[in-house]
């Protein structure tokens, strides 16, 4: 599904969030406290634009990596972000070794792992310091939850279906919506892969968050 979806994937996700979706990736790449000089790893980075963020922080001197499991998502990377290492992978067995770089995250993917405890798990035994998960979460409750889930039950799927002609693609990714946790089930996950100091920072109105936590 995703890599029938790759080639229009990031113009689905301008479109659909109003432009906004850049700014909640900038934000997860400062939250992961990168520096220049630094390194980390980009868990299901799809088109890259998490990475890319990542790698403008770490610099020249830096090691930013992508890793995917979709070919044409990783080659639609490759194309928009030369330079930076895109490498095929499963996030629930990671191909590095422990503390291999100061962060690691993960944006709109930990709902698409068969074991997204595991997968928070292998993110955290990868760094040395930080690891960081941008992620939809369940509809608030109140006028804003209600108007959030009708957004993904009905102009999601429709809108998404448009723009990259793959309809079934988008009405999978609305059905979905039921599977998004709560904040509280966020932090409870990345406590339970044993991620330490856990926090969670709220956007857009309470439908997007950021969690991070550090290595014990």
């Amino acid at each position: 599904m995703f890599d029938r979806i790759a080639g229009r994937y990031d113009l689905v996700n301008t479109v659909l969030s109003g432009g906004t979706d850049a700014g909640w990736r900038r934000r997860a790449a400062r939250v992961t406290g990168l520096t220049a000089g630094g390194s980390a790893l980009d868990v299901a980075c799809g088109s890259g634009k998490l990475t890319a963020q990542l790698a403008k922080i770490a610099g020249a001197k830096g090691r930013v990596v992508g890793l995917d499991f979709s070919p044409q998502m990783l080659e639609v990377a490759r194309r928009d972000h030369p330079g930076i290492e895109f490498i095929e992978g499963d996030a629930l067995k990671l191909p590095f070794d422990d503390e291999s770089f100061d962060a690691s995250t993960i944006a709109f993917g930990l709902r698409n792992l068969a074991d997204p405890v595991g997968g928070l798990r292998e993110m955290l035994r990868v760094v040395r310091r930080r690891a960081v998960v941008l992620e939809f979460v369940r509809p608030p409750a109140g006028p804003v939850g209600t108007a959030y889930r009708l957004y993904l039950k009905a102009l999601l799927p429709a809108i998404g279906g448009a723009i990259s002609g793959q309809p079934s693609a988008y009405k999978y990714l609305s059905d979905t919506v039921d599977s998004y946790r709560t904040p509280a089930e966020l932090h409870a996950m990345a406590k339970a892969a044993g991620w330490s100091n856990v926090a969670y920072e709220g956007l857009a109105m309470g439908t997007v968050g950021i969690v991070w936590g550090e290595r014990p």
